[in-house]
C-alpha cells in the first residue's frame, strides 16, 4: 500500500540555494524536493536488513554500573565505592554514550534513598540519609565522601520543595529543606573543586545555586569552573542551560546567547555541541525549542554531539530531533522551507553516514518515527523495491539482485 505524508515540498529561498545545501552535503541537486509518496510503516519494516533494538545497549550499560554500586552502598562497602567513584572522577571516565563513570556511580550509591524519594517515604528517606552521615563520620579526608553526603542532602531538599509546589510549603518543611542545603554547603566547602581537580564535586557545588543567597551571581562562575574540568561532558551544559530558563535565573529573551556563550566556551573540544544540547536540554522542560534558535548552528551542534562519542545511542537520539524539527518546520509552511530544506539534508547525512542500527526507544512515534526518516531519505528507493541495510558506517539501499541504489 502507498500513502502520502503531509511533509510539502521544500521550496527553498533565492536561485540556486537549494542546489548549494544539497551540494555541501553531497545529494542529488533536487534532494530538498523530496517525494510525497512513501511506504506504509509495516512494509519498510520487513525491507530493513540491520538491527532493531528495543531499547540501547548503552542504556543497558549505565543501568548495570548503577545496580552494581547500589549493591555495593547497601552492603556498607564505602571503602571499595569512594575508591571507584574517585577513580572514575579524576579519570573523566565515560561510559558507552558519553555518560559519566562517576555520576553513574554515584546515582548507584544513592539508589535507596532515590527509592524512597520516589514514594515519598520521608521516613525512609532520613533513615539514608543517616546512613550517608555515618558514612561520612569515617571517610571525612574523602572529597568523594564529602559529595556522597552532599548530594543526598540535596536530594532529600529538593524532593521537598518538589511536594511543597504541587501544593503548600509549609514553614515547617521549608526550614527542612534550608537545613539540607546548609548541611550540604558545610560540607562541600571543606573541599575545593578546583584543587582536588574533581568534576563530580564540581558537579554538586554547582546544584547549590538553587538554595543558597547569591545563586543566580554564581551560577556563571560555577558552571565555567565545572566546565573546565571535565569540557567534553555534554550534562554539564544540560543542567547549566534548564537553569537559566524563566523558572530559575534566565529568560527566553537571552537564551540562545547564552547558548552560543556556552559553544564558544568549549569550542576547541567540541564545536557546536554545547550550543545543541542547550536547546535539547530546554525543549525536556518546555516542551518545545526556545525561540531564536540558529537552525544552522543547532544542526551543525547535533552532528558534533553525535561525533563526540561515535555512539548509535545518539545517533538515534539526534536523528529523532531532526525529524521532529522537520515535522515542526512543515507545519509552519513556506516560511520554514528553507530550515526544512536543511534539516533533511542533515537527517540524510546522519542515516548515510552515521546510523547503524536503530534503537526504538529514542523515536518519539517508536518504529513511525523511524519509517518517516526511511521514507524522507530512502522513499525512492523504496517504492521500486529496494532493501535497507547497512554499509560502511551507515544506512544504504540495495535492490532484492543485491545491486546498489543510486
Amino acid at each position: 500500500m502507498v500513502i502520502t505524508q503531509p511533509l510539502p515540498t521544500v521550496k527553498t529561498r533565492g536561485p540556486g540555494l537549494q542546489q548549494e545545501i544539497a551540494a555541501s552535503f553531497g545529494l542529488p541537486e533536487d534532494f530538498a524536493n523530496a517525494p510525497r509518496e512513501t511506504l506504509a510503516d509495516d512494509m519498510v519494516l520487513e525491507r530493513l536488513d540491520l538491527k532493531v533494538l528495543k531499547m540501547a545497549p548503552e542504556v543497558t550499560e549505565w543501568h548495570c554500573i548503577r545496580a552494581d554500586h547500589a549493591a555495593m552502598a547497601d552492603a556498607d562497602q564505602w571503602s571499595d565505592l569512594l575508591d571507584c567513584l574517585r577513580f572514575a572522577d579524576q579519570a573523566r571516565a565515560a561510559a558507552s554514550g558519553g555518560k559519566r563513570v562517576a555520576t553513574l556511580i554515584s546515582r548507584g550509591a544513592r539508589s535507596a534513598l532515590a527509592a524512597a524519594l520516589e514514594a515519598r517515604d520521608w521516613p525512609a528517606a532520613e533513615a539514608e540519609l543517616a546512613r550517608f552521615e555515618v558514612m561520612f563520620e569515617s571517610h571525612e579526608e574523602d572529597y568523594a565522601a564529602a559529595h556522597l553526603l552532599a548530594q543526598a542532602h540535596l536530594d532529600l531538599a529538593w524532593a521537598k520543595r518538589l511536594v511543597g509546589q504541587e501544593g503548600s510549603l509549609s514553614r515547617d518543611m521549608w526550614k527542612e529543606t534550608t537545613a539540607h542545603v546548609a548541611r550540604a554547603e558545610d560540607v562541600l566547602s571543606l573541599f575545593d573543586p578546583i584543587e582536588e581537580m574533581s568534576p563530580i564535586l564540581a558537579a554538586t557545588r554547582y546544584q547549590l545555586v538553587r538554595g543558597i543567597e547569591g545563586g543566580r551571581t554564581l551560577c556563571r562562575d560555577w558552571y565555567e569552573d565545572w566546565c573546565d574540568l571535565d569540557p567534553t561532558d555534554a550534562d554539564i551544559h544540560a543542567i547549566h542551560a534548564q537553569h537559566l530558563l524563566p523558572h530559575w535565573f534566565g529568560t527566553l529573551a537571552n537564551f540562545d546567547r547564552e547558548a552560543k556563550y556556552a559553544a564558544a566556551l568549549t569550542d576547541a573540544q567540541t564545536g557546536d555541541a554545547a550550543y545543541a544540547v542547550f536547546y535539547m536540554a530546554a525543549a525536556e522542560i518546555l516542551g518545545t525549542f526556545p525561540p531564536g534558535m540558529d537552525v544552522q548552528q543547532f544542526l551543525s551542534g547535533l552532528a558534533d554531539f553525535q561525533a563526540a562519542t561515535g555512539c548509535q545511542y545518539r545517533a538515534n537520539l539526534v536523528a529523532n530531533i531532526m525529524v521532529e524539527l522537520m515535522e515542526d518546520f512543515a507545519i509552519e509552511g513556506a516560511s520554514k522551507s528553507y530550515e526544512l530544506g536543511l534539516t533533511r539534508a542533515a537527517l540524510s547525512d546522519l542515516l548515510w553516514n552515521r546510523l547503524t542500527e536503530v534503537h526504538l526507544a529514542a523515536w518519539r512515534d517508536g518504529a513511525t518515527g523511524f519509517v518517516f526518516a526511511l521514507n524522507q531519505i530512502f522513499g525512492p528507493a523504496l517504492l521500486r523495491g529496494a532493501r535497507i541495510g547497512v554499509r560502511g558506517n551507515g544506512l544504504a539501499a540495495r535492490m532484492p539482485d543485491d545491486r546498489a541504489v543510486a
